[in-house]
């Protein structure tokens, strides 16, 4: 854990790190939190309502404009420096002659973090740039980042491991959806209605969730396993992970039967639909919406999804 205050400039809290490599990330990541607090100090950027609507991926609940900002700010610097750490690793980078540790991270883990934060924090600068209310100033770092962004996700990661980064960051997005949004009550109606008549799902585009409530904490422990696949699988997580989505499905499947409200286990189930029918892909944009049918048993959750899941 790390923090920083605008009001002192170069100074950061960070705990205890487990290694040398997440002592450099947090610094890395607190002093672009620095330098954009002495940016704002000279320069608005944005108009704030303090309005918290807003997709973080590195965090679990949502986010006002200018906390997405700071974490797109911070989030940059980060895909940076692990774009160095994947540089170094792909040149053989030695061993520490002090220590005798390795200088450079793994190229799979490097890779790992490179292509799953350029990713989630191009979609941030998307979300700022298309909804928040940017001044001038604003509106020229955000064009900045997303040129930066825009270059680093043209350069090649090994494929197995853009495959993993995609997944996690799609996993993330899924879950966080289920823990903090809803349909709104004419949305739910309307789904309910229509699926008890039998006619056609309504259009997604129709509506715009409303946030659930106050999100209790999670963690997201998928991640950890997209990162570093486990070489035998063991639980729903671990076995899609490693691309068993019909035994994850069934392992979800009975997790959901005891607790049929679990956000974790319907966004694996989710996830694993998707990967063994396409057509169920439309389903993690909006997740919600099959939670608003509220499927007591996976036998009503299978037939709740692949009526959402009709074009």
């Amino acid at each position: 854990m790390s923090a920083t205050t605008s009001d002192a400039f170069g100074s950061m809290v960070v705990s205890r790190p487990p290694d040398a490599l997440a002592l450099a990330e947090a610094m890395v990541h607190e002093f672009q939190h620095s330098k954009l607090g002495a940016l704002l100090h000279l320069f608005p950027l944005l108009q704030d309502d303090g309005a918290e609507i807003h997709y973080a991926p590195w965090r679990p609940d949502p986010r006002h404009t200018t906390g997405l900002l700071h974490g797109a700010y911070a989030f940059t610097g980060v895909t940076g420096f692990w774009r160095d750490r994947l540089a170094e690793a792909e040149a053989g980078g030695g061993a520490d002659p002090g220590t005798g540790a390795d200088s450079g991270a793994d190229a799979a883990s490097a890779g790992f973090h490179f292509a799953l934060r350029r990713l989630q924090t191009r979609l941030v600068v998307r979300t700022l740039l298309t909804r928040g209310e940017l001044t001038p100033v604003g509106t020229r770092l955000l064009h900045g980042l997303a040129a930066t962004l825009d270059g680093w996700l043209r350069e090649p990661v090994a494929p197995a491991t853009a495959a993993r980064a995609r997944a996690a960051a799609v996993s993330h997005q899924v879950e966080w959806r289920l823990r903090n949004l809803r349909c709104d009550e004419p949305e739910r109606a309307a789904l309910l209605a229509a699926y008890r008549a039998g006619d056609a799902a309504p259009p997604a585009g129709a509506h715009r969730p409303v946030l659930a409530g106050k999100p209790g904490p999670w963690s997201d422990p998928r991640a950890r396993l997209y990162r570093d696949p486990p070489r035998t699988p063991a639980g729903a997580d671990a076995q899609l992970v490693a691309g068993d989505p019909g035994t994850a499905r069934a392992l979800y499947a009975e997790t959901l039967r005891r607790s049929p409200a679990d956000a974790h286990a319907l966004s694996g189930w989710l996830l694993a639909q998707a990967a063994l029918d396409p057509a169920h892909r439309r389903l993690l944009r909006r997740p919600e919406r099959l939670a608003a049918l509220a499927p007591g048993t996976p036998e009503e959750l299978r037939e709740a999804a692949a009526w959402l899941a009709v074009p």
